[in-house]
């Protein structure tokens, strides 16, 4: 049942008994002077049983203590002990001076409930909803977006330990589901990592055959009509199809190269092989943040696949933040003045014209810087003055020779396109041939993108227009926020699953928030009445 605090409030509050104790400028001072304001019990009830249970901490105090948590960078037996002993704390958490603090299981369930119920987003909102009370965040906004790596919490394991962990897996869901003959056979192999010569590649062939054969055999022996058990054997299903081919001979052996969305750890399965650059590789997941340019505060956080790309986070993160300051602005101000984002600012990961396609279709426009194009040496495309809107659409040549012949051709996704052909003849006489077309046969071609328009236009606005040179530029804000949450944890995943690290980043971005609207003044700009809390 939800527990709330108690509105009559209490006059042995350690923000009010030990004010002089606090420490100024702090977190904790912020959540002590703030906290009721931008989070209440209310907005967890949907959390909790109305009717059923014994009345719970209150969960406007257990968030504050989570976001507390998140700070500190403590575990959940430091939290539960600062609870307990730290006035900074119970001041922050708006409790009495003498609260015996809470259980360390208590956060663990606290978390449950947030993930289970996809709360903990509310407090973010309220964040912002903060800053549009304060008109710090107004009008057209120009959002920031960028992605970053998250290391997984999870081990990153080899096909041997994958498919030995993962059958194991498999066996424990399936429990009595299998003959005695097979488990034993199962458990043989998945109890304990193989005592063999680890460095004779025929040992390790021969054993991997073991690991293929079990796993098949158990593959087809359990009942994937529960729910369980068809998780476990799709996970292991994959693992031995990801990482196994057959030789000529028909024989198991490790597949040479990566597979696409490639599973990399059998305690974490959501994690994944990811790039942040050609040289910087990570296992885990990508963080991706959508920041205010204006007010830089945190409007959004993602947690999507390591593998994934940056491009594609772009649309959803503008829809997800249009729909949130659409509903935080209020009813007294109608829906038209609500604060709406326009355009949103990013690296040349999201500067591919389909990117640019989806972020317009959802009422904003992508700002990023158009990648320089090359062509071994030879005259690059942009080298070309192409004319798409003329009458007999033409590209003309450095050398100054126009054609208007052209031939259907796909790109690179699949779609119908055009290409403009030189004529052979004129081609093979050109003195500038040698910088200009590769073979030996034919003249040169160039491929019209299916957002040619798009492209060309983004790119000479990043040098042409000074707006657009001024946002570029401006991008980096989303850096330093980044940095930001990455010193409140998000270097690293605290748990398993895309889910609860999704959770973790939340939780960041709202403790990034509350400092940074401290900052704004946007807690002096609309004083509420103090309010005493004690918890119950």
């Amino acid at each position: 049942m939800l527990g709330r605090v108690e509105a009559q409030g209490s006059l042995l509050e350690a923000r009010l008994t030990d004010a002089h104790l606090l420490t100024r400028g702090s977190v904790y001072e912020r959540l002590a002077e703030h906290g009721h304001g931008i989070i209440r019990d209310e907005d967890f009830a949907h959390c909790y049983s109305d009717r059923m249970g014994r009345p719970s901490i209150p969960p406007s105090v257990m968030m504050r203590a989570v976001l507390l948590a998140t700070h500190d960078k403590c575990s959940d037996a430091e939290a539960s002990r600062r609870t307990r002993v730290d006035l900074d704390w119970k001041a922050a958490l708006g409790v009495d001076r003498d609260f015996r603090g809470i259980g360390a299981t208590t956060f663990s369930l606290f978390r449950a409930r947030l993930v289970l119920h996809d709360a903990e987003r509310q407090v973010l909102e309220a964040t912002v909803a903060k800053a549009v009370a304060a008109k710090v965040l107004r009008g057209e906004v120009t959002a920031i977006i960028d992605s970053s790596p998250v290391t997984g919490a999870g081990a990153v394991a080899d096909t041997y330990e994958l498919v030995r962990k993962t059958m194991g897996k498999l066996a424990r869901a399936a429990g009595e589901g299998i003959d005695a003959e097979l488990a034993q056979r199962v458990w043989a192999l998945a109890a304990a990592k193989a005592d063999i010569d680890w460095h004779d590649p025929a040992v390790r062939k021969a054993h991997l055959g073991e690991l293929v054969a079990a796993a098949q055999a158990l593959l087809e022996a359990v009942d994937i009509d529960d729910e369980r058990v068809a998780e476990a054997a799709g996970l292991l299903a994959a693992i031995v199809d990801q990482d196994v081919v057959r030789d000529d001979d028909g024989e198991p052996e490790i597949r040479q190269g990566v597979a696409r969305d490639r599973v990399v750890s059998h305690s974490d399965p959501q994690m994944r092989h990811g790039r942040k650059s050609a040289s910087r590789r990570f296992d885990g997941h990508k963080l991706d943040v959508t920041t205010d340019e204006a007010t830089e505060l945190v409007l959004d956080v993602d947690i999507r696949a390591g593998n994934a790309a940056d491009g594609d986070a772009a649309a959803p993160a503008v829809q997800r933040v249009n729909d949130m300051l659409a509903g935080v602005a209020g009813d007294d101000d109608g829906d038209d003045s609500a604060p709406q984002v326009t355009t949103l600012v990013g690296d040349m990961a999201y500067s591919d014209g389909d990117v640019r396609e989806a972020v317009q279709a959802v009422g904003a426009k992508m700002v990023a810087k158009v990648p320089p194009t090359t062509n071994a040496g030879r005259f690059p495309k942009t080298d070309f003055a192409v004319d798409l809107d003329a009458d007999t659409p033409s590209a003309t040549c450095p050398a100054g020779v126009t054609t208007t012949t052209t031939k259907k051709t796909k790109d690179h996704k699949g779609r119908a396109t055009f290409a403009f052909v030189f004529p052979t003849a004129t081609c093979a006489g050109c003195p500038l041939r040698s910088q200009c077309v590769k073979s030996r046969r034919g003249g040169r071609r160039v491929q019209v993108s299916v957002h040619e328009r798009r492209i060309a236009a983004a790119r000479s606005a990043q040098t042409d227009d000074p707006d657009t040179v001024a946002l570029l530029r401006a991008r980096a804000k989303v850096e330093r926020k980044i940095d930001h949450l990455q010193d409140l944890g998000m270097r690293q995943a605290r748990y398993r699953g895309r889910r609860k690290t999704r959770l973790q980043a939340v939780l960041a971005a709202i403790v990034a928030n509350v400092n940074r609207l401290d900052v704004l003044g946007a807690f002096d700009t609309a004083p509420a009445t103090p309010q005493l809390t004690h918890a119950a």
